[in-house]
């Protein structure tokens, strides 16, 4: 086989098995959808911080200048943006020294209550502005599984077998996975979120996810 052919086959596999590549049709119209009107509404943030986040996002807002991407990990095709090696829970910077804190569902990801209770209170302790969104888990398809209802049984039900025979993820990867989301309702985030603004992202009239602004 031709190497060009075969580098588009193996692209190709690549994307098949790759959840999060498969489902970038969908993610990017929800987020398309999600940010639109971003901009302008933080128009004045010169600095911005991405909380668990990644430089792909921000094409599609279209925002380059002036953003931080903070995550336990930093990919090599990060073009120009600056990622800083960090933990949510534990943010390296000071008091209101940031315009914007800024997630996007990555608090769901961060462990027990306790410890999602520190990511917020980071985001309101560095940020003079905050956004945050993660999913409802009242929808009833999760992103993360890519599966109808299965996240609304209890958590014993999700074992290896269930994750891997059971889910869209886990026929492409051909592989058991982690299961790591701890689902945030509305009055949780009231509390760890005191004084902010909570809005209820809807598709086809079901809650789909929260987003917090302050």
């Amino acid at each position: 086989m031709h190497q060009d052919a075969r580098e588009v086959e193996n692209g190709w596999n690549r994307r098949l098995t790759n959840p999060y590549s498969f489902q970038e049709p969908v993610r990017r119209f929800f987020r398309k959808r999600r940010f639109k009107g971003f901009l302008e509404r933080f128009a004045g943030c010169n600095t911005i911080v991405d909380i668990g986040g990644d430089h792909n996002l921000w094409k599609l807002i279209g925002r380059k200048k002036g953003v931080i991407v903070l995550n336990v990990w930093a990919p090599a095709d990060r073009d120009e943006t600056p990622y800083v090696l960090g933990d949510g829970r534990r943010l390296p910077f000071r008091n209101h020294s940031i315009d914007l804190a800024f997630s996007n569902s990555a608090i769901e990801h961060v462990g027990s209550f306790e410890s999602q209770a520190q990511f917020a209170a980071e985001m309101l302790r560095v940020g003079k502005q905050l956004y945050c969104q993660t999913p409802c888990r009242l929808f009833p398809i999760d992103p993360h599984l890519s599966a109808f209802f299965l996240h609304w049984l209890p958590r014993s039900f999700l074992t290896p077998t269930v994750l891997r025979y059971f889910t869209f993820n886990g026929w492409l990867l051909r592989r058991p996975y982690e299961y790591d989301v701890v689902w945030l309702p509305k009055r949780k985030l009231r509390q760890i979120f005191p004084g902010c603004t909570i809005k209820t992202e809807r598709f086809l009239g079901l809650p789909k996810s929260f987003i917090v602004t302050r």
